[in-house]
């Protein structure tokens, strides 16, 4: 069964791209609030759906990025980033929300099975994308999240520089269900765009029972933040 945790991650990214708003975050459409993304997770899933997107359709192992890579731009908020040539992008727009998301080619598949299945809700559980989301920022906006009932530890907390931009790199350990021992583990990277009205966030998630650290999906997250650059 896949782990609860990951509802946040993966369940906001299927209402977006399948339809209802094929996860109403596209797959994570980021207008909402992470409390909000929680309870819409919470409402939109079910023991049954679950078993029966497994059944159906089942994520197969990663894929290595290619040598080669491909620019990401986006004009509105003026970056881009190189991802992949063998990965696939989609992009969800909400209000003065962004969603990027980079799919590795097993993502690919899980999703095509899922939508050939009509499996509308549950397949984004099982993807692991490079996730790149632009929030409105405010002068209260922190780089790194505060630990609340979900968010239950952030560490290995790093500053860097990504875009000429003062940014912090950091694992935030998340739940749904209050129990450290089930948190997923997110890597995370966060700053702000030059005239500060935007925070970028890149985010990858652990596969279950896998260590990030020297996986297929950290390797595209540096590939992003490492050509991460602010455009005109």
């Amino acid at each position: 069964m896949i782990k609860k945790g990951r509802v946040f991650f993966s369940a906001v990214a299927t209402l977006v791209i399948l339809g209802v708003g094929c996860l109403a975050e596209s797959k994570h459409s980021m207008g909402a609030t992470m409390k909000t993304q929680s309870s819409l997770v919470a409402q939109l899933t079910s023991d049954l759906k679950m078993a029966q997107a497994q059944n159906q359709c089942q994520r197969g192992p990663s894929v290595a990025p290619a040598k080669e890579t491909r620019k990401i731009r986006e004009d509105k908020f003026q970056f881009s980033f190189n991802i992949p040539t063998n990965y696939r992008n989609e992009k969800r727009q909400y209000n003065n929300s962004l969603s990027i998301f980079v799919y590795n080619p097993a993502d690919t598949k899980l999703l095509e099975c899922c939508r050939i299945n009509r499996i509308l809700f549950d397949c984004g559980y099982g993807t692991l994308p490079v996730w790149v989301r632009v929030e409105p920022a405010t002068p209260e906006t922190r780089l790194i999240p505060e630990p609340d009932a979900t968010t239950l530890r952030v560490e290995n907390i790093r500053e860097t520089i990504i875009a000429k931009q003062k940014a912090f790199v950091y694992i935030r350990r998340y739940t749904l269900s209050g129990d450290l021992a089930k948190a997923d583990t997110y890597l995370e990277a966060s700053f702000l765009a030059p005239d500060k009205r935007n925070q970028i966030t890149i985010s990858i998630i652990n596969a279950p029972g896998k260590d990030i650290s020297g996986s297929i999906e950290e390797k595209v997250f540096n590939t992003v933040i490492s050509s991460f650059a602010f455009v005109r």
